[in-house]
């Protein structure tokens, strides 16, 4: 009789544990997504000097496909605007007694942006990376 009441009992336990293991992924928070607007800390490159870069930006939706993009770069900020869905931002920024067109796109591990831009009237091409902060 004990070993028919362990079986049962190993049996409730094992499917209980099965289903447990197949529905803990399910209920478990996803990841969050680097898409859309937040804070990103941001590595860049200056096309003219080369020089590699730190900061911040915020990111944020003002429209359904309109953006407002604010860099915070050492004591200098920068301004932009931008269209895009989201996974894709085409914007133009101003800051430092410069403006220039940036365009950024998500990542494919959906971690951060890629982005190339450049001065206005300048032939070369600076790179930022964002990763999400919050």
């Amino acid at each position: 009789m004990a070993h028919v009441r362990s079986t049962k009992i190993f049996n409730r336990f094992g499917v209980s544990l099965a289903l447990a293991m197949l529905w803990a992924p399910m209920l478990a928070p996803l990841p969050a997504s680097a898409e859309g607007p937040g804070r990103y800390r941001l590595n860049g490159v200056d096309p003219k000097s080369k020089a590699e870069y730190k900061g911040t930006v915020t990111l944020s939706q003002t429209g359904e496909s309109t953006w407002r993009i604010v860099w915070r770069i050492g004591n200098q900020t920068w301004n932009g605007s931008g269209i895009g869905d989201g996974k894709v931002i085409a914007a133009n920024y101003s800051g430092g007694g410069t403006t220039g067109v940036f365009l950024m796109t998500l990542t494919d591990n959906k971690k951060g942006y890629e982005a190339v831009w450049s001065y206005t009237n300048d032939t070369k091409v600076g790179t930022e990376e964002w990763r999400k902060i919050d």
